[in-house]
């Protein structure tokens, strides 16, 4: 028989997790959650699988390809823009001849189909709802019943306890198709289902007391994780039996093994490493490719793929978000405690050293050779300035690097530690500018980078130099120094760094101790550069929200470990030697569009 599985969704409500994968690919002990529903639709004789994708494809695509080692027969389809759950359905309606299944891709199954294919055909109904009683307070489609098991009616609700819920399964007969809407977009629950209500059609609820769970929230996959870390599910994800209860691949290495030191249950991944003196206890779920340095120590949580554990670390009751470098020791080591999420400010670098040398020497010589011979250049740009108006030749912007991060007790501190880099750049404003921008700012500013629409503190020569972008040449020197690269996420004045930063500040940002803000985190954690998605993608003429949004794709694309790379589209071609000389490149493109010239 035939089933369908929604994967096309964005899984918003799971960011950091989601920024790189999948809802349906995430890990649920070391298995995409995806991969529960494929397997209990193989078990109830529904082996012709039909998977739309939407959201980086080619991961979902990649892992299962036809489902032949699966034991299935998977077949795809794929929305260039979300159709929804009905409207998914409706695109494919000429698969589906009989009575077919769907399911959804990104919640945990363990239902007896079979069952529930039974009661659908021994009601004779037109669509059949697994159903089952929410056992604690959650916003989600509450179901009413009448007369038995009849559908009385599905809305969104919160608040729900001790009622029934929509498990989002459900058993459809191909007439169906006939009170699909016509729009494009449409759900199951919103639009179909509601129109076979008010045509007062047979449409039933099946209620079940089975294994399901919905992960809605960054706490329920945890829980989820916690909950299905048992013998049973980590014997059968992982294969070899380390002791009674500890699973792990057969590629997992031990640098002098102390098994005395782990407390069951515990799934360890392949390729993952753990050092001497490491504690683990769980319910433990360990991913692929981690490094657990000495006397780390990990309980109750989950921990993805590539990632650092750094000595004498202590992670507990906690979800670790993939390509992660955590060392007490280092500059951005943390301690997590109670927090379910890890909120990270740091990746861990996947450039080779190759690679980072390359691009460490081609700054250098290309700031080097660039100052030569822009020498001439600097010589009339000063001149012009001294006579268009009163001032220094170069205005000093002091400009954060990325933060040193300490902990103490159960916080997380940014130090800047080294007072801000001075970035020199030709002045293109009075000298006045500074003390008239929170007037100004008022009065004419667009977004929290105090974006100043015809900003009356430019002065005429300036606005030449900034159009053309000479103002920003003598940052080559800054470049041949080290403190910034060619490449990279365009270095934050303080002021507008503030405004990233959450309400805690301490002190002044220069030299201060700021807790860590979500928004601040993506934004300090990149390498400083000229040149970057957002200066090649239209500079000055981005909202604030779409700098941000380049930036925070860049801050990803730059640590994304091999696995993730291809996934991010246009943005991961730019990790590379040749992806930076494409940056320059385009950035340059841009530049000489941006003053008409082209």
């Amino acid at each position: 028989m035939k089933a369908m599985i929604l994967a096309a969704g964005l899984g918003e409500r799971l960011k950091p997790l989601t920024l790189s994968i999948p809802k349906p690919m995430l890990p649920v002990c070391n298995k995409p959650v995806i991969e529960y529903s494929i397997e209990l639709c193989k078990k109830h004789d529904f082996k012709d699988i039909k998977i739309n994708l939407h959201y980086l494809p080619e991961q979902i695509d990649k892992y299962f390809a036809d489902g032949s080692k699966h034991g299935v027969n998977i077949s795809y389809s794929i929305e260039k823009s979300l159709c929804g759950t009905a409207g998914a359905i409706k695109r494919v309606k000429s698969y589906f001849k009989e009575t077919f299944l769907v399911l959804t891709g990104d919640s945990y199954h363990n239902v007896n189909l079979t069952n529930l294919l039974n009661y659908h055909k021994e009601s004779k109904s037109l669509a059949t709802l697994c159903v089952k009683k929410a056992t604690k307070n959650r916003t989600d489609w509450k179901v009413e019943v009448e007369n038995g098991n009849k559908l009385k009616s599905i809305t969104e609700s919160d608040n729900i306890n001790d009622e029934y819920i929509n498990c989002g399964i459900y058993i459809f007969e191909p007439e169906i198709f006939y009170y699909m809407p016509d729009k494009g977009y449409s759900s199951i629950v919103e639009d179909l289902i509601p129109a076979m209500l008010a045509k007062n059609l047979n449409v039933n609820v099946c209620i079940t007391d089975e294994d399901w769970n919905n992960i809605d929230s960054l706490e329920e996959y945890w829980n989820l994780n916690m909950r299905l870390c048992k013998y049973d599910v980590i014997e059968s994800n992982s294969g070899e039996k380390l002791k009674e209860g500890i699973f792990v691949h057969p590629s997992v290495k031990f640098n002098d093994l102390q098994i005395e030191n782990f407390k069951p249950p515990i799934i360890i991944g392949e390729n993952t490493t753990i050092c001497k003196g490491v504690k683990l206890e769980g319910p433990l779920v360990l991913g692929k490719e981690l490094y657990i340095d000495e006397k780390a120590s990990l309980s109750k949580s989950v921990v993805l793929s590539n990632t650092y554990i750094g000595k004498d670390v202590e992670i507990k009751d906690s979800v670790v978000n993939k390509n992660y470098h955590l060392s007490v020791s280092s500059n951005f080591g943390m301690y997590v405690d109670d927090d379910k999420v890890l909120k990270s400010h740091r990746l861990v670098p996947f450039k080779t050293k190759f690679n980072l040398f390359l691009i460490n020497a081609t700054d250098r010589i290309v700031a080097f050779f660039a100052l030569l011979f822009l020498t001439p250049i600097f010589a009339v740009v000063a001149v012009l300035i001294k006579f268009d108006s009163k001032g220094p030749v170069f205005y000093i912007s002091k400009r954060l690097k990325a933060p040193e991060v300490e902990t103490k007790g159960n916080h997380q501190y940014v130090y800047f530690k080294e007072k801000a880099v001075k970035y020199y750049v030709f002045r293109t404003m009075y000298l006045d500018a500074d003390s008239r921008i929170k007037d100004l700012k008022n009065k004419y500013a667009s977004g929290p980078f105090h974006k100043i629409d015809n900003d009356p503190r430019v002065t005429k020569i300036g606005n030449i130099l900034r159009k053309t972008s000479i103002d920003e040449l003598p940052l080559f020197w800054n470049v041949l120094k080290g403190q910034m690269s060619l490449v990279g996420i365009w270095a934050l004045p303080t002021y507008e760094a503030k405004e990233l930063l959450d309400k805690g500040l301490k002190s002044e940002i220069e030299n201060g101790v700021i807790d860590l803000s979500d928004v601040a985190q993506v934004r300090f954690q990149g390498k400083l550069g000229l040149a970057g998605f957002w200066q090649a993608r239209g500079r000055s003429n981005l909202t604030a929200e779409e700098r941000a949004l380049h930036d925070t794709y860049q801050s990803v694309m730059e640590n994304l470990s091999h696995e993730d790379e291809e996934y991010l589209g246009e943005y991961t071609e730019f990790k590379t030697y040749k992806g930076y000389l494409k940056m320059l490149f385009e950035t340059f493109k841009s530049v000489v569009k941006r003053t008409g010239a082209v």
